[in-house]
């Protein structure tokens, strides 16, 4: 059985690729005769691949564009790069006995990026009359008009499943497409499955592990206001170090992977409030990842996670750690609503980082249960089984 997965494996944010490797571990697991063979729907074909440059300018200046000049652009500038990679998904899709489109917030119209971008994945999978499930994804109500016409040609397909994320994502789903088209159900994240993937961390250590986003880079895809926003990157992140070892922790600072996340660590770590905390030890900035498993093992190895990155939650769950969520987004809100941590979770523009290390350490007091864990970890196979199923020449019994 040949799975071709559609997805964003090589995205700078490792967090998309964490997704890529779970779904493709959970698959091959199940199936272990499977062939399993990934595409990057940006054209990327490794970590640290750039396929757009400049893209922090290039995402600033298209903010103040107008929407038709936006899509003018993007439909040049995609469409170049997508003709250029067209041949190659077609040779790797031949012979396919599922396609799955999945993972990460693939159903987002930021500026008809993710809109041609599965367009064109779907004329492929049309033309190859392949089975097609859309498995895992975020979806958002944003989308353009020439967007949701891009998007709704995933209905051309031999669509078999349509299995997203969370509730909001289902309701932005079932808004924008036709009434008469396939019942979108609900699957957990492959995230989940990140301990099983990539294996326990054997040097633990006792700090709290901050993801530290550029508010800049996550404004370009917010839907609402970003958690912590409201006195810039620099001053909230400091604050919340301060308070943090105030509280008695020791704090180690890690990104995703995005370059635009990295430059703001950067600042972080540099400003002169922080040399003091540095020199004794009690701040450390963690080497960055150069794949999703090195991501995983440093915030594995964390006390604790506070973060704005949906996926250093998800990690640090899986491997059974507190978590404290700070929104800018429905799907951090979904996914602590989920694993029953909304007490943990704030998306206040103006949060302080005493009020955060305090959720910090109700987290720590307050853990997940194993049980809960494992019922969730349970749930994201049992999606992963329903998935396979769709297969054309897949049997519960092979």
């Amino acid at each position: 059985m040949k799975i071709v997965q559609f997805g964003l494996r090589y995205s700078p944010n490792l967090g998309d690729g964490v997704i890529s490797d779970c779904l493709s571990y959970g698959l091959s697991a199940l199936h272990p005769e499977a062939q399993i063979e990934t595409i990057d729907i940006s054209g990327r074909d490794g970590y640290g691949a750039v396929t757009v440059k400049n893209r922090a300018l290039i995402i600033s200046i298209l903010h103040y564009l107008p929407e038709f000049v936006r899509h003018v652009l993007a439909k040049w500038k995609l469409g170049k790069l997508l003709d250029g990679v067209e041949d190659q998904w077609r040779t790797t899709l031949k012979g396919a006995d599922l396609a799955v489109v999945g993972g990460g917030m693939l159903f987002s119209d930021a500026s008809l990026n993710f809109p041609l971008k599965i367009a064109r994945v779907c004329k492929l999978l049309a033309q190859e009359n392949t089975p097609t499930a859309v498995y895992g994804v975020g979806a958002s109500r944003n989308w353009s008009t020439p967007g949701k016409a891009m998007f709704q040609k995933v209905f051309k397909t031999d669509l078999r499943l349509v299995a997203l994320r969370d509730e909001t994502s289902r309701r932005a789903w079932a808004a924008q497409t036709p009434v008469a088209s396939l019942e979108p159900s609900l699957v957990l994240d492959p995230g989940l499955l990140a301990r099983d993937c990539y294996g326990p961390v054997f040097e633990a250590t006792d700090r709290i592990g901050i993801c530290v986003t550029d508010p800049g880079l996550l404004g370009h895809h917010a839907d609402r206001e970003i958690a912590g926003s409201a006195r810039g990157a620099v001053a909230f992140y400091t604050d919340l170090i301060n308070a943090l070892i105030e509280n008695g922790h020791k704090v180690t600072l890690f990104t995703n992977g995005a370059e635009e996340d990295a430059a703001a660590m950067g600042q972080v770590a540099a400003d002169p409030s922080m040399e003091w905390h540095k020199n004794i030890g009690a701040l450390s900035v963690a080497p960055t990842a150069q794949s999703p498993k090195e991501l995983a093992h440093i915030i594995g190895a964390m006390k604790g996670i506070i973060a704005h990155r949906l996926h250093a939650c998800i990690v640090a769950y899986s491997y059974g750690l507190p978590i404290v969520g700070m929104g800018w987004d429905q799907k951090l809100h979904s996914f602590f609503a989920l694993v029953e941590a909304q007490d943990h979770f704030t998306d206040d523009p103006e949060v302080s980082g005493e009020a955060l290390a305090g959720l910090m350490d109700d987290a720590i007091a307050h853990p997940s249960s194993p049980e809960d864990q494992e019922e969730i970890r349970q749930q994201a196979w049992g999606g992963l089984k329903i998935l396979l199923a769709q297969g054309r020449k897949y049997s519960a019994a092979s």
